[in-house]
């Protein structure tokens, strides 16, 4: 089994702002009985990595006292830094070492530092399927009425599908470019 510290690199996973930091983080499930042959080797890699040019850090996280997945973190200032880790022979020689002890892995590679404190925030708080309706409408309702009243007149003469694709296209609009992001700001400063 040929197992990578953060999978097959391929530059089209990577957002065209690849200038910005990458952070990789590995899930891994080790062998039982051979933690401390994983641990030994986990120090391995990070000292290594710590030397690696564009490297901002790495470290590692054990599983909590019920078991689980060894966790990896490491950062490099852009995906061509990462590029170049990947396929380093240093990195090579680290993983053949690592098939004797690790069973699978699952990696996640994140650009840039945002992600991390924005995703949360952007969250829907958890609502029932009844819950989520009542929201959209209340916030849909005014935006409806608005349109029936100042765009619907204007638009009185024209052809029945021309007035439902057109208020359609302005009720989007609204919702879309202005509701929404409103709905997010909201919900963000109700999370800090």
């Amino acid at each position: 089994m040929s197992l990578a510290l953060s999978g097959p690199f391929d530059t089209a996973q990577l957002p065209r702002i690849a200038p910005d930091p990458v952070t990789v983080t590995v899930a891994r499930a080790v062998v039982p009985g051979m933690e401390d042959e994983y641990e030994a080797w986990a120090k391995d890699v990070v000292a290594t990595l710590s030397k690696f040019h564009g490297c901002l850090g790495a470290g590692v996280l054990q599983p909590g006292p019920d078991g689980g997945d060894h966790q990896f973190v490491f950062r490099f200032v852009d995906g061509l830094h990462l590029r170049e880790w990947e396929r380093s022979p240093q990195r090579a020689a680290l993983m053949a070492k690592a098939e004797r002890f690790v069973i699978s892995g699952r990696i996640t590679r994140t650009v840039g530092v945002e992600n991390f404190f924005e995703l949360p925030a952007r969250a829907e708080p958890p609502r029932s399927l009844w819950g989520r309706i009542v929201t959209d409408v209340a916030w849909v309702y005014p935006v409806a009425i608005a349109s029936s009243l100042v765009v619907a007149p204007r638009i009185a003469e024209l052809p029945f599908a021309v007035r439902v694709v057109i208020s359609s296209l302005l009720i989007t609009a609204v919702m879309r470019l202005g509701v929404g992001p409103l709905r997010s700001k909201l919900r963000s400063k109700r999370s800090m």
